[in-house]
């Protein structure tokens, strides 16, 4: 046994999928060769709750296009665990809905990466995207099912962010802004976000939480964006970022059996194993796993994070950022306060200048704190009004 356990591991049902996004990391589309049996899924749930897991996230690919997915489901809840589920949005029917009351997810998220149709079918690459994940949103509301939405920014759907915002705040809907790597077959390098573009991406979380309440328009970075900023206030989930949690907090499952840290590290160089030769609960009680992040030094910082005041505790941000910028982990080079002292370095240097740029005292707990409430499914989902996008 470890000291660590999984708070949330991120399931990729199947690889099948019904749409071609472009900014896909496992450009998803066909099934693997050999995804897990509906007896070795059901036995991987078992597993996972022998080693303390708290909640899983259900996702593909589409994970609806899996047939045993309400047996996955249901056996996920009948063994205590929370549960989550990721999809596009795009395959629905009563059955489907009143399948999802009854499991009482923490919340069901759609991707949403336009409020121009033409361009959202676009990014997720078949016509008509758009309108059956409005229509799938919409449904949910209206039976009540914890909403969120995740939107994946890069130059071709930046400038969509403020469109976004306003056709989704005040209708009881999450909201994750993530930004989108390289990793898969289908994604133009030149399409990803300069520096500035991304930092930009933090200007407009930490400007939307200035000026909406949680409960208004509760809007988080994903675990790519930000640590220590000189300026802003943390825009992400929690208080404060303690380093890459891949393998101490959340791992990810491959639809194969594979397991990773993180299902974003896209990479076979990470897998830690797998449950068709060791049980998830060994894998992850393993005393050798996860050695990236268990056993990180602030030594391994790399060129980027070297030195940085931060790097016994940060653990050189995001790896999977890391990994796709660089080459290397621990070696963020989109970390904000590194990109601060780029691309504002002359006020920084200026004394009055940085006084009058830094932005004064920290995040109240209690905005966490109600944020939790909203991203965990303790949100009003009373509000059914119709999308208006």
């Amino acid at each position: 046994m470890t000291d660590y356990r999984p708070a949330c591991v991120v399931w990729e049902l199947t690889l099948a999928c019904n749409l071609k996004c472009l900014h896909c990391g496992s450009t998803a589309g066909g099934r693997r060769a050999a995804e897990l049996t509906p007896e070795e899924a059901l036995k991987l749930c078992a597993d996972m709750a022998r080693a303390g897991t708290r909640g899983v996230a259900l996702m593909g690919g589409e994970p609806f296009l899996r047939k045993d997915f309400f047996a996955i489901a249901s056996k996920v809840r009948e063994l205590g665990m929370e549960l989550s589920v990721i999809t596009n949005g795009t395959i629905f029917s009563d059955e489907i809905f009143a399948g999802l009351k009854e499991l009482s997810p923490r919340a069901v998220a759609v991707s949403l990466d336009a409020a121009d149709p033409a361009l959202h079918d676009r990014i997720r690459g078949v016509p008509g995207s758009f309108e059956k994940s409005g229509r799938f949103i919409d449904r949910c509301l209206a039976e009540g099912l914890p909403v969120s939405v995740i939107t994946t920014v890069h130059k071709l759907n930046i400038k969509e962010l403020p469109k976004l915002r306003d056709a989704l705040k005040g209708r009881g809907i999450a909201w994750q802004v993530q930004t989108a790597g390289a990793e898969g077959g289908r994604f133009k390098k030149e399409f990803l976000l300069t520096p500035e573009e991304f930092y930009s991406v933090g200007l407009f979380v930490e400007a939307c939480r200035r000026e909406f309440s949680p409960e208004e328009l509760p809007v988080i970075g994903a675990h790519d964006l930000g640590y220590h900023s000189l300026l802003l206030k943390n825009v992400s989930l929690y208080e404060t970022w303690d380093g890459c949690q891949a393998g101490k907090a959340v791992a990810g499952v491959r639809s194969d059996g594979g397991v990773l840290g993180c299902l974003a590290i896209n990479d076979d160089r990470f897998l830690e194993g797998n449950v068709r030769e060791r049980s998830f609960y060994d894998i992850w009680n393993d005393p050798a796993g996860f050695a990236y992040t268990r056993g990180y030094k602030k030594e391994q910082a790399g060129a980027n994070c070297a030195g940085c005041e931060h790097a016994d505790t940060c653990g050189g941000g995001c790896n999977e950022m890391s990994l796709m910028k660089t080459g290397e982990l621990h070696n963020d080079p989109y970390c904000f306060h590194r990109l601060e002292k780029e691309l504002f370095k002359d006020e920084l240097a200026n004394p009055l200048k940085r006084a009058a740029l830094k932005l004064r005292g920290a995040a109240p707990a209690a905005l966490f704190r109600r944020l939790g409430r909203m991203f965990y499914g303790g949100r009003g989902n009373e509000d059914k009004h119709r999308m208006r996008l």
